[in-house]
C-alpha cells in the first residue's frame, strides 16, 4: 500500500517530459491516461462546463463526486474549458501546441463537427500523437451508434460466452470492456510516441471497445472456425480440459485446474483417490472429456466433503493448481495481493483516506508513482492556464465570457 502523503516527483517517472491532453470522458479513456500520469505525464484532463458526467454517475462521495469518477482519475490535474466557443477552442489550441498527446472518446461525427478529428490536426500539430477510443471503430454500419462497457460486451461475444449452461448470458462484472480499451490505449500510445521519437512526426491511434471484445477470444475462435462446433457457456467450467473448474466445498469454492496431463495423478493423491488415476475412462485429458459426466459429480461430491481452506492447504501441498475463488472483501486482504501492493492510497482534502488499486505494471528503474487525489472539476484550471501564458486578467475574461469555468 503507497504512503498517501508521498508527493508526486514527475521528473523521475519513465514518461516524465510528455504532455498529455485528456478530452476523453466516462472510463476507458480517463482510466487510461490515469495510467500515463503513474508513470510522469503530465496528464491534464479537461472537463466540459458541467464536468465529465462520469461524476454524477453514483454519489458515493456525495453529489457530483461519484466513486466511479474516483476510480479512474488519479495522477492528473482538471480545467474546465468550453471548446464549442471560439475562445475555449483557442485555450484548447494553445494546449495542443505544446502537447504530446491528445486523448479524445467521441463518436467520430461529433470530433469532425468540432474540428478534433485526426484530419483536422494533424497539419497544424504535425508531432502530436492522437489517440481516439470509440464504441465500434471510426467507419461502418455501427459508427454513429452509442458505445459502451455492457454493449461491449454483448455484442464482442463476452457476455455470449460466459455464464452458466442454459442460462441467461452474464456479464463480467469488472467493466472488461472500458478497462481492455485503456489499456489498448495506453499501449498504442507508446508505440506511436516511440515512433515519434524515430521518425519525428505523430499519428492516429485508434481503439475502440468492440474490437478490444472480439481480441479476448482467440483460443475459442480458432477452435470454432477448425470444428464449426458452436461454442456454449460453461459456466466455472472449460470445454477442452477436465478437471478445469469451479467446485463447491463445505463452506466456498475452490478452483482446480489440470491444464496439462502432469498434475492429473498428483490430484488424485491429494484427494485420496488413486483408482480415479488408474481408471482408464479417464487416463487421458481425451478421455476425461469424453466422460466428464461419469468424472465430475463424483470430485464435486469429494470437494463438498471439506472447507476450502483444507482443500488448498492439500492441493498446494501437491503442486495441484488451485486457487479459492475470492469475492471482493478477499481480494485485497489476500497474502499474494497485499504483498505485490495492489491497494493504493490516495488523500483527499475532504475524504481523507480513499482506497483504489495500484499500477499493475512494475518497472524496475522508472516505477509508478500514483499521485495526487483525483481532482475536483477544474480544480487547476488557472493553474494550468498561467503555465499556457495566460495572465490572471485574460482568464477572468476568459471566465466572464464561459470559455473557462
Amino acid at each position: 500500500m503507497r504512503d498517501p502523503e508521498l508527493p508526486r516527483d514527475s521528473n523521475s517517472g519513465a514518461l516524465s517530459g510528455i504532455r498529455v491532453v485528456d478530452l476523453s470522458q466516462i472510463a476507458a479513456g480517463p482510466y487510461a491516461t490515469s495510467m500515463l500520469g503513474d508513470f510522469g505525464a503530465d496528464v491534464v484532463k479537461v472537463e466540459p462546463p458541467t464536468g465529465d458526467p462520469l461524476r454524477q454517475i453514483d454519489d458515493a462521495f456525495g453529489e457530483g463526486e461519484s466513486a466511479y469518477a474516483f476510480s479512474v482519475n488519479r495522477s492528473k490535474r482538471s480545467v474546465r474549458i468550453d471548446v464549442k466557443t471560439p475562445a475555449g477552442r483557442e485555450v484548447l489550441d494553445r494546449m495542443l501546441t505544446d502537447a504530446d498527446v491528445l486523448v479524445v472518446s467521441m463518436r467520430p461525427a461529433a470530433s469532425r463537427r468540432l474540428g478534433l478529428d485526426f484530419p483536422s490536426l494533424k497539419e497544424r500539430f504535425p508531432r502530436l500523437v492522437y489517440c481516439s477510443i470509440t464504441g465500434y471503430g471510426e467507419d461502418g454500419p455501427l459508427v454513429d451508434r452509442p458505445g459502451m462497457d455492457l454493449l461491449a460486451q454483448a455484442r464482442g461475444g463476452t457476455m455470449g460466452t460466459t455464464g452458466e449452461p442454459g442460462r441467461t448470458p452474464v456479464k463480467v462484472a469488472p467493466a472488461i470492456a472500458d478497462f481492455l480499451g485503456s489499456y489498448m490505449a495506453c499501449n498504442g500510445i507508446l508505440l506511436a510516441l516511440r515512433a515519434r521519437d524515430r521518425d519525428g512526426i505523430g499519428q492516429k491511434v485508434g481503439v475502440n471497445l468492440l474490437d478490444g471484445q472480439v481480441s479476448l477470444l482467440p483460443n475459442l475462435s480458432v477452435a470454432y472456425h477448425k470444428t464449426g462446433a458452436p461454442f456454449r457457456p460453461q459456466g466455472g467450467a472449460q470445454s477442452n480440459i477436465v478437471p478445469y473448474q469451479v467446485f463447491a466445498t463445505e463452506d466456498g469454492w475452490v478452483v482446480v485446474a489440470c491444464l496439462i496431463q502432469k498434475f492429473w495423478v498428483p490430484l488424485c493423491d491429494a484427494l485420496g483417490r488413486v483408482d480415479l488415476a488408474e481408471d482408464p475412462r479417464f487416463a487421458t485429458n481425451t478421455d476425461r472429456v469424453r466422460n466428464r459426466g461419469d468424472l465430475v459429480p463424483v470430485l464435486e461430491s469429494i470437494f463438498a466433503e471439506r472447507p476450502t481452506d483444507y482443500w488448498i492447504e492439500v492441493l498446494e501441498a501437491g503442486d495441484v493448481p488451485c486457487s479459492p475463488v475470492n469475492r471482493l472483501e478477499d481480494v485485497f486482504v489476500d497474502p499474494q495481493v497485499v504483498h505485490n501492493g495492489m491497494s493504493l492510497v490516495l488523500m483527499h482534502p475532504r475524504h481523507g483516506e480513499v482506497v483504489t488499486v495500484n499500477n499493475p505494471i512494475h518497472l524496475g528503474s522508472t516505477p509508478a508513482q500514483p499521485w495526487g487525489y483525483p481532482p475536483d472539476a477544474g480544480e487547476h484550471t488557472d493553474e494550468v492556464l498561467t503555465e499556457f501564458g495566460y495572465d490572471s486578467q485574460q482568464i477572468a475574461h476568459l471566465r466572464s465570457g464561459g470559455a473557462v469555468v
